[in-house]
């Protein structure tokens, strides 16, 4: 179920079978007016974070309805990881919802008590407790080439700079901002072993009281935002529900050591020069194109106010494809290559072009774009790229320079989960 609502969405509601046909629905706030027809997209994701990069269209459109089906089985472990949101098209404007979990439903009355109970619990984080960052690492994907073993798929390097170690490429899905952590106090104790570990933490363990949603899962790691201190989720307890949906989670956490490469994942703000994760590289040409071509963070997105946008999905089309398509944009399986864009702005992924002229497309359904960059690859590097407009692909001085549209109010939080 979900708990944040984000307009025009009311509320997203998932009837869950693990073998069978789960049925989403959702509602509409009763204010919303806008002309139709109405397209709804259901998408299914595996962490429940709005800006995470495994979202997915499940199954074809649905006008002008209220529910939609989804016949496939994901599960196969003991925890429920899918999450689904609905995206709404209308002829002015595309909207995303919240994401709605499959740990259960509930009815009118008991999803507007455990809304009010998590309200409660945000005045009280208000007052105690410590803000951070949430990384979530990557359960699904590409498996990662470098350090997975080719016959047993073990894991074979904990800090392996393209995964993390997490053994899927881009290692971790971008940082939820303003998670709130209610942290009990810390037993300090060291012991120095000359001859084996050197100096060791006794009790490297804390617990935590978090708001469950998003949902969190073991191995998910908390920054905390003042001392940049990463710790590890060890444990999950449930420390409050309604008819077994989970409201309140008391976690323990392990401080991880400062030499470890979770140090090197991006919360926001770090400075191009600062060196971060390797970009895992797709396709066939000779030239290496990221967030980096041309300059330090030249390709990153980011709104007109310089703040980064992540959750963005990357098209790459050569100029010849984006021209025969104007004015409307090129369908995405045209596209050579693609990416996301995770915390910073910064690319996931770099891809492979031949020389020539291309044009790179950044979307944010709902919230920022389409925008188009282009840009003349060569081998010799620093390509130029420009801003524009969508118009057909000309010489380079003619584009129109043209800053991402920004759907936000100024100053409000750039995710949804304390839209409650």
């Amino acid at each position: 179920m979900s708990h944040s609502r984000v307009f025009p969405f009311r509320r997203v509601s998932v009837d869950h079978m693990v073998r069978g046909s789960t049925r989403v629905w959702w509602q509409l706030e009763p204010t919303f007016n806008q002309p139709g027809p109405y397209i709804f997209q259901l998408q299914l994701g595996k962490t429940g974070l709005r800006d995470a990069a495994d979202w997915r269209n499940i199954g074809s459109p649905v006008t002008n309805g209220y529910l939609a089906y989804d016949p496939a089985w994901h599960e196969s472990g003991y925890e429920l990881l899918s999450h689904y949101r609905v995206t709404l098209t209308t002829p002015t404007d595309v909207y995303v919802s919240q994401a709605a979990n499959c740990y259960g439903e509930l009815h009118e009355r008991d999803w507007v008590l455990s809304r009010e109970i998590i309200r409660k619990e945000r005045v009280r984080h208000k007052y105690v407790s410590v803000p951070g960052y949430l990384l979530k690492p990557m359960r699904f994907g590409t498996p990662c080439a470098r350090c997975r073993d080719q016959l047993t798929q073990e894991l074979l390097d904990a800090d392996c700079p393209i995964c993390s170690g997490t053994g899927f490429e881009v290692g971790y899905h971008p940082a939820l901002p303003m998670q709130c952590w209610d942290l009990s106090t810390q037993t300090i104790q060291e012991d120095i072993d000359n001859e084996v570990k050197g100096t060791t933490r006794v009790e490297p363990y804390i617990t935590a009281r978090v708001i469950g949603f998003p949902a969190l899962n073991k191995d998910d790691i908390w920054v905390n935002s003042a001392s940049d201190e990463r710790w590890l989720i060890d444990s999950i307890q449930i420390a409050a529900a309604i008819r077994n949906v989970p409201i309140i989670y008391q976690v323990k956490l392990g401080l991880l050591p400062f030499s470890s490469s979770a140090y090197a994942l991006e919360v926001g703000g770090e400075p191009a020069a600062r060196p971060g994760p390797v970009l895992p590289i797709a396709g066939c040409g000779n030239i290496v194109v990221d967030h980096d071509y041309g300059g330090p963070d030249n390709l990153i997105y980011a709104d007109a106010t310089g703040r980064a946008i992540p959750g963005a999905k990357i098209h790459v089309f050569t100029a010849a494809v984006y021209n025969a398509a104007y004015p409307a944009l090129p369908n995405p399986m045209l596209a050579i290559g693609g990416s996301t864009t995770t915390t910073n702005g910064r690319w996931t992924a770099a891809v492979k072009l031949n020389a020539g002229n291309y044009v790179i497309t950044f979307d944010k359904p709902g919230e920022y774009g389409p925008d188009i960059r282009l840009i003349t690859a060569s081998l010799a590097g620093g390509g130029m790229s420009y801003t524009q407009a969508p118009e057909p692909v000309a010489a380079p001085e003619d584009i129109i320079v043209k800053k991402p549209k920004q759907s936000r109010k100024p100053g409000t939080a750039p995710d949804d989960f304390w839209a409650i």
